[in-house]
């Protein structure tokens, strides 16, 4: 492998660690503080580095003549990944200007399963580097699980909301916050749809 296409694999590493760490960042945050300003400040942090490295990985792309995989599956990857720093980032901003003083269970939940996928697509990412494509399935499945709990969580939740909330305006807010959640779980299985294109297209 060229020195340029080993550096577009490895753009993508760092695109997947990037995301790894905000979602472990934000599980933590979640779990063990309520400071919900300086949390959007760190996800802004990550959303910041992330659409650094894109940009660095559209100009390698720019001036490589031959790539390992085709320049639109870098891209299609690397800004799907973004999404999901996106997402978190959007809902740490939802917590800070809606006054939101302590977390729900569910809100853990989707923070624990968003941080599950963001472990699985690394794993998937470094297994993309190496060519070991046909091994990255495994994570491809995971992540599908993970999306679909996501999915039960969010039907859960609402009928939760409605059953129990007397406050209309605590209901409308926290129906947008586990909305944003489960469409980073979605986020997350677009990933894995775009690795799916990726095999079927290399393997």
């Amino acid at each position: 492998m060229s020195k340029r296409s080993n550096q577009l694999f490895e753009f993508l590493v760092e695109i997947a660690e990037n995301i790894q760490q905000a979602t472990e960042t934000f599980e933590k945050e979640l779990t063990e503080h309520t400071d919900f300003g300086s949390l959007a400040t760190e996800m802004k942090t990550y959303e910041e580095k992330g659409d650094e490295l894109i940009g660095r990985l559209i100009t390698l792309l720019n001036n490589t003549y031959i790539t390992p995989l085709e320049r639109e599956d870098f891209v299609e990857l690397a800004v799907t990944m973004d999404d999901i720093i996106d997402g978190i980032h959007a809902c740490s901003v939802r917590f800070s200007l809606y006054g939101i003083e302590s977390v729900t269970r569910t809100i853990l939940e989707f923070a624990k399963d968003i941080r599950e996928s963001a472990a699985e697509i690394t794993l998937a990412i470094h297994k993309l580097h190496d060519r070991k494509l046909i091994q990255i399935r495994d994570h491809i499945k995971k992540l599908n699980i993970l999306e679909k709990h996501g999915d039960q969580l969010l039907h859960a939740a609402l009928r939760t909301l409605f059953a129990e909330y007397t406050d209309a305006l605590e209901v409308i807010k926290h129906k947008e916050i586990y909305e944003i959640l489960e469409n980073v779980t979605d986020r997350c299985e677009d990933v894995a749809d775009a690795l799916e294109s990726v095999i079927l297209k290399n393997a």
